[in-house]
């Protein structure tokens, strides 16, 4: 199954270092023979979302796209919208496209899934879907939302157009016993589409505060769920109070991140530091749109 990180937060870094440290491991630990020779060749296709500026890694994303994300309103007949997607190679590249649906789990991955009642995917309707790029060029994809008079909720749908290159890069890494391993690297882009309707319904809760902290790290997380019918995409910050005294310990700004209508995020942050042991008070306060907010906090004990 493919697993794709969302726009919003940059855990892409973590999921690409997980998963090249997974196949690192199966490297040393799971040599392979092939036709009774000392080496092997096994081809490995790691599928990651490039969200065009954010790709930190020593890998380097083949394509790009701006803006990353797009928004439509759905009151209006057949709303369209154009994006740039970039190829950043060195090497003419052939893409192919196609529009999918996608749900975020509770750790912000993004996953496709088969259309649902908040699937914008089916109206989504683009050209081309393929085509060839020479290197370091550029070329406008169109869309267009066209439904077929379907009378719509209140709420905000969504999709995606996924661009999938036709090849990918190749590495080769050889582990201590001198087995080679060949990497083929094939870098999808994937860009979000977001329809909403006038007086969609947006609201959350927070609940499940906990705080922990161990080699040096603070970490504080709660459960933010979405109750309402509009994307909440939130930010904010946790503040840490002395249980006794109530005086302010320290105050943490927030990453931004998106919790999609009836889901869950299992949020966390994590800061460099320790606090003495006791019991505190912990608060994390969103703001999710135009000045509505949701707060919460818990009781907790550091050791």
């Amino acid at each position: 199954m493919k697993a794709y990180k969302h726009l919003y937060q940059s855990e892409l870094v973590e999921l690409c270092s997980h998963t090249l440290t997974a196949i690192s491991n199966a490297i040393k630990s799971k040599p392979v023979k092939r036709s009774g020779k000392t080496s092997s060749d096994i081809t490995l296709i790691i599928l990651l979302i490039s969200a065009c500026w954010l790709w930190p890694l020593s890998l380097q994303a083949s394509i790009g796209a701006r803006p990353a994300y797009l928004f439509v309103d759905l009151s209006k007949k057949n709303p369209s919208g154009t994006f740039t997607v970039s190829n950043l190679g060195d090497a003419e590249q052939t893409y192919r496209a196609r529009a999918i649906h996608f749900e975020l789990k509770e750790n912000g991955s993004i996953f496709p899934v088969a259309p649902d009642d908040y699937s914008l995917a089916e109206w989504i309707k683009f050209n081309p879907k393929e085509f060839t790029l020479p290197p370091k060029s550029s070329r406008v994809v169109r869309f267009t939302i066209i439904r077929n008079k379907q009378k719509l909720k209140t709420r905000e749908y969504w999709g995606a157009i996924e661009f999938t290159p036709l090849s990918g890069a190749s590495f080769s890494q050889a582990n201590e016993e001198g087995h080679t391993m060949e990497f083929k690297v094939i870098t999808t882009l994937l860009i979000p589409i977001y329809g909403q309707m006038p007086d969609t319904e947006y609201a959350g809760q927070i609940s499940n505060i906990t705080a922990d902290q161990s080699e040096g790290h603070l970490q504080l997380s709660a459960m933010v769920e979405n109750i309402g019918e509009g994307g909440l995409r939130s930010g904010g910050s946790w503040q840490v109070f002395a249980k006794d005294s109530g005086e302010l310990i320290k105050q943490i700004p927030t990453s931004r991140f998106l919790v999609l209508p009836q889901q869950k995020r299992h949020f966390v942050t994590s800061i460099d530091g320790r606090l003495p042991a006791g019991q505190y008070t912990v608060t994390l306060s969103l703001e999710y749109k135009k000045g509505k907010a949701l707060s919460a906090q818990g009781e907790v004990e550091l050791q």
